[in-house]
């Protein structure tokens, strides 16, 4: 699914209906696809208020209330004033078993407040992505309703089609009063402001469904879903051997960030690189082999990157032929000629043609040098969060073009100035390459702690050193790695997640990524 506008969708919805898709068969399926996220996520059957607005996300919200009654929920529509259905599809809807409540303006809120209080779910087909300006009476009254009873009542879902009633579909703030959802089932085409920090706090969690129209214009920004990461994984050959899955070499970590490079090999195992190896001083072996005796290791002299940078570079730059992908900079510090050794290990890693990814420290490294774009060299996934994005590109931010509101704009110019590939952390974490790019819609604070970042280097690392392309192995690392963090995070208070909790569920998430019907061995 492609990033829209409110203008492009509109667009969409001309051409499918001039290739003659009948508005009823559209929402028939916008419907169907709102009604079938219900039973996801419920499981068993219950009682649903749908909302009925007097446009098209009211007609979609009746169709999703019909299938679940067909489903056996209680189903009961509320409608709101000039609500977009017909005399004749209310009463076939009451005649099926469903019920119908329509109440004047002045007693809407009254009306909502006693439909809701019979219900577990409530789906919001107020207002779509065409309403200008912020809610007018009586429909604040409801949405104020709405949001109230999902406060005080005991695991309730608020359901929205499309987008939440009040927010704008283009900018993701919302002008006045605005639907709290739970989920939020976008339709067709991921509307740009659905994808913002700004816009999350009313979303909940997004659901992308395709209801078989073109979703977007050629060169958008593409959604990483689930439907788009099935296959992207190839499926181990039964007679695999180590070396056939591919040899990373990890530098990483330093005296004060011994746990980086821990991290980084660790997800490269999970990740499916058949051989690890550490590029470290002594001491940092020592600390390390205990927790991970799958590694092997490439001794580097006692001071490290930061007191003998060449010495260090050269002794990787001979070991990198017989590896197939490095990841570089993870825990380095910025200390003494960590620059240095990070510039050369850079520039011999070009002539030798191994990918790389790098990250925290050796960004930092990048940032402080100049001309570092002439010598970056091909094959390069930069994995910046948008601290170390500025240092790279202090001329980022523009008005139309913010690394905080619309990150998916900003990675794909420079991951084509710097032929690289982008992948910009955050909560709608932006990857981009030279002709391409996506964003992850899927939120999770709790991957806010030290380390996860270098979980998702490891990722990356072990995917390139499989053989996947740049573009791709960052693509499904930052997948593996929000669906890892999910994982991790049931049944956990919100907060109480640690970098070491995702990579058992590495592999659990890399499975999904499979062709299917392939075997869940990865």
């Amino acid at each position: 699914m492609r990033v829209v506008s409110v203008a492009e969708m509109r667009e969409l919805e001309r051409r499918a209906f001039d290739a003659g898709t009948p508005e009823a068969e559209l929402q028939r399926r916008a419907g169907a696809a709102v009604a079938d996220t219900i039973v996801r996520i419920r499981r068993s059957t219950g009682s649903v208020v749908a909302l009925v607005g007097p446009g098209n996300n009211g007609r979609d919200a009746w169709v999703a209330a019909e299938r679940l009654r067909a489903f056996g929920w209680d189903a009961c529509l509320h409608l709101t004033p000039r609500h977009a259905l017909t005399d004749a599809e209310l009463h076939t809807f009451e005649r099926q078993g469903g019920r119908v409540v329509e109440q004047q303006a002045a007693r809407l809120a009254e009306s909502i407040r006693l439909a809701l209080e019979r219900c577990s779910v409530a789906v919001d087909g107020l207002l779509g992505i065409g309403a200008l300006g912020p809610p007018r009476p009586p429909l604040i009254d409801v949405i104020e309703e709405v949001n109230a009873w999902r406060a005080r009542t005991p695991d309730p879902i608020v359901v929205a089609v499309d987008t939440p009633s009040g927010l704008d579909a283009d900018t993701g703030i919302a002008p006045g009063a605005v639907m709290r959802a739970d989920v939020t089932v976008v339709l067709g085409g991921a509307k740009r402001g659905l994808l913002t920090p700004a816009a999350a706090q009313h979303t909940g969690q997004l659901v992308f469904a395709d209801i078989g129209i073109a979703d977007g214009p050629d060169g958008a920004t593409e959604v990483v879903t689930d439907a788009s990461v099935r296959g992207a994984l190839a499926a181990t050959p039964p007679d695999a051997h180590k070396g056939a899955l591919g040899r990373l070499l990890v530098v990483a970590g330093s005296e004060r960030y011994v746990g980086a490079a821990n991290l980084v090999c660790a997800a490269g195992l999970r990740a499916g690189a058949g051989i690890v190896t550490l590029a470290c001083p002594r001491w940092l072996r020592d600390v390390v082999a205990g927790g991970l005796p799958e590694l092997t290791y490439l001794p580097l002299p006692d001071g490290g990157p930061a007191i003998e940078p060449d010495r260090c570079a050269a002794l990787i730059l001979d070991a990198l032929p017989s590896f197939n992908a490095l990841a570089l900079g993870p825990g380095l510090s910025t200390e003494g000629g960590v620059g240095a050794f990070v510039e050369s290990a850079l520039r011999g890693r070009g002539r030798r043609t191994i990918p790389a990814v790098v990250d925290a420290d050796g960004l930092n490294a990048l940032a402080a040098r100049t001309g570092w774009t002439e010598w970056i060299g091909p094959d390069v996934v930069m994995t910046p969060h948008r601290g170390e994005l500025r240092r790279l590109a202090p001329q980022t931010d523009t008005a139309d073009n913010n690394v905080d509101t619309t990150p998916w704009e900003a990675v794909r110019p420079l991951a084509r100035a710097w032929g690289v590939t982008l992948v910009l952390k955050g909560a709608f974490t932006a990857i981009g390459s030279d002709d391409r790019a996506w964003v992850h819609a899927k939120p999770n604070p709790a991957l806010a702690t030290a380390g996860t970042g270098d979980v998702l280097t490891g990722i990356v690392g072990g995917l390139l050193a499989r053989g996947m392309q740049p573009a791709e192995a960052a693509r499904l690392a930052v997948w593996v790695h929000g669906t890892a963090g999910d994982l991790a995070g049931r049944g956990r208070p919100a907060g109480g997640l640690a970098a070491s909790d995702l990579l058992a569920e590495i592999p659990l998430a890399l499975a999904e990524a499979l062709p299917k019907g392939a075997a869940r061995r990865v």
